[in-house]
């Protein structure tokens, strides 16, 4: 090669470490970075609520861990060095030198920390808040999915218990009118906050139909409210003080978790062995979440997770058990935010 072809491509290679050593990290791993990363905590978030489940059906010991930070940061750098040496054998030849070197990197970091202290106490030992089940009620949640998962009973009406003894009759109507009259819109439903935390449910239009009006006039027979109230206050309790009151009985989310985990089908030897809390077994028993157990790992699942010597999971093809178990991930999201039981207003129309 000639002294002047080794020139030509020894400036070429300089060109090219030049531009490397100013690149800039591309707008585009800000959207790769965060779908990855979100996909991935998602996904860690809904695996580490069903082992906990799972635990919680084996009398085990529960422990969530939370990330509170996830930092990425990228750094590149480049250098280009240079030089010419004559050769004394050679005068008319010389050599010309150049070297470069480059760094590239990625140091993700993320931070965790146990969940315990006050944080546990209000993220899993305090009863969901009732004005936060009302405001999902009015932002278009089912009732059905609402009360089924997190409410223990309304003005003594009973739901499903821990153990599976079954609902009151009533409890199950009940849901069914309240949904009916929420999708005809005859009840909205506005949380107004005040100095003591309290909030306000109020009814803002009557039925517009017989069958409507029907469901209201029943509701508020059920709840033994007095003739010609307006509003009516919700709070958290199990009985109610008078005619002008719900008294709603809320779940924690331990409760509610324990209640799912009693569902889980376990393997029969571990019952006759009794490693688990006896629950619901069965094909035809009625559950909050359904999940199933193996010795291998599932080829399709919402969500799946290793135990013992087990896999338990939820079946992606499950939309029912998939919706209650995202909507413990939304309490849960709730409990974090440190709500605190209030006591909202109900307002029907009278009759």
């Amino acid at each position: 090669m000639t002294t002047k072809a080794k020139y030509d491509k020894l400036l070429s290679l300089a060109a090219i470490l030049l531009v490397a050593g100013c690149a800039q990290v591309p707008p585009s791993n800000i959207t790769r970075d965060r779908f990855e990363y979100g996909e991935t905590l998602a996904e860690s978030a809904k695996r580490q609520t069903l082992i906990n489940i799972v635990r919680l059906r084996y009398a085990d010991t529960t422990l969530f861990m939370d990330v509170t930070s996830v930092i990425n940061s990228y750094s590149m750098a480049g250098k280009l060095s240079g030089g010419v040496v004559f050769r004394p054998s050679n005068p008319e030849g010389k050599d010309i030198l150049l070297g470069g070197e480059g760094a590239w990197s990625n140091t993700p970091t993320v931070t965790y920390a146990p969940l315990g202290g006050d944080k546990y106490t209000r993220s899993l030992l305090r009863p969901v808040a009732p004005v936060s089940i009302f405001q999902m009620l009015q932002a278009g949640w089912p009732a059905d999915l609402l009360f089924r998962t997190s409410v223990r009973s309304v003005n003594n009406i009973s739901n499903r218990r821990l153990g599976g003894s079954d609902a009151d009759p009533r409890f199950d109507e009940m849901l069914k009118a309240l949904d009916r009259v929420m999708q005809s819109q005859a009840v909205g439903i506005r949380v107004e906050e005040s100095k003591g935390g309290d909030g306000s449910v109020m009814v803002i239009r009557s039925g517009d139909t017989r069958e409507v009006e029907r469901d209201l006039t029943w509701l508020r027979d059920l709840w033994q409210i007095d003739p010609g109230t307006t509003e009516i206050n919700v709070s958290y309790g199990g009985v109610q003080r008078n005619g002008k009151e719900i008294a709603v009985l809320t779940r924690s989310m331990l409760e509610i978790m324990l209640a799912i985990a009693l569902d889980i089908d376990v393997p029969a030897a571990h019952i006759e062995q009794k490693r688990v809390l006896r629950g619901a077994q069965g094909d035809d028993t009625p559950r909050l979440v359904r999940i199933r157990s193996g010795p291998v790992a599932p080829a399709d699942a919402f969500a799946a997770v290793p135990f013992k010597d087990q896999w338990f999971w939820i079946d992606d093809t499950d939309v029912i058990s998939k919706m209650r178990f995202s909507f413990l991930m939304i309490l849960f999201s709730l409990a974090e935010a440190g709500t605190s039981i209030t006591a909202p207003v109900v307002t029907v129309p009278s009759r």
